[in-house]
């Protein structure tokens, strides 16, 4: 019966999935060491609540009504979280939520955890928006983003590896050919702040310039 059982909780593990050839012992109990450090998890656990805290705060200060004023077709907006973006923490406040690509708009705040915070902002093809190329790229590089040059949802590329066009080298040409590409059109800043006050007054404030930019741009 044993070893049925013993058969039945290993089938199909070899030792090379157990343990990782690179690990060594030490390690391993480091690793463990780490998982019964109760006091981190609970640190970790509130800082999670904090940032879904703020990104509520934030959330509920913006009238429905103003998000109607720039995108009709919005879904309202979405707070959500996960654990498992390349291995760490990260929440997510999407405020404009549309995906489509064709004429969709989306505004999202990133906080991805060992990297920091990012205002993204996504125009599907036939945005009006992109219509006026020369208004639009002026206002990229008074406000400091970044072009994505690369997959949507690539963050890893967009962050990690820098797959961007970055302000200080982006023209209105390399908008252009992106624009004609098959890329999205996704746009990203770096949101700095102190504390967790700092970063709430930040959104507001850059929620905010987005509105009043897309509502005089309304086509």
């Amino acid at each position: 019966m044993f070893g049925s059982l013993w058969q039945w909780l290993f089938v199909g593990i070899s030792p090379d999935q157990m343990v990782n050839e690179n690990d060594d012992i030490d390690s391993i109990s480091t690793l463990i060491k780490i998982t019964q450090e109760r006091e981190l998890f609970e640190k970790i656990s509130r800082a999670k609540k904090d940032f879904i805290h703020i990104f509520s705060l934030v959330g509920n200060s913006i009238a429905y009504d103003k998000i109607e004023d720039i995108h009709g077709p919005h879904k309202g907006i979405k707070i959500s979280q996960g654990n498992e973006l390349q291995s760490c923490p990260y929440q997510v406040l999407d405020i404009v939520r549309d995906f489509d690509l064709n004429t969709g708009l989306n505004i999202r705040v990133l906080y991805w955890w060992g990297r920091g915070a990012y205002l993204l902002v996504f125009y599907g093809t036939n945005h009006p928006l992109l219509a006026n190329q020369s208004k639009l790229f002026k206002w990229l590089k008074v406000k400091s983003f970044d072009l994505c040059n690369t997959g949507l949802w690539d963050y890893q590329g967009i962050i990690d590896q820098k797959k961007i066009i970055s302000n200080n080298s982006l023209t209105l040409e390399l908008m252009k050919n992106h624009l004609e590409g098959e890329l999205s059109f996704q746009i990203i800043k770096p949101i700095s702040f102190e504390n967790y006050n700092s970063l709430h007054y930040k959104l507001i404030a850059e929620w905010e310039e987005l509105y009043a930019f897309h509502l005089e741009n309304k086509i």
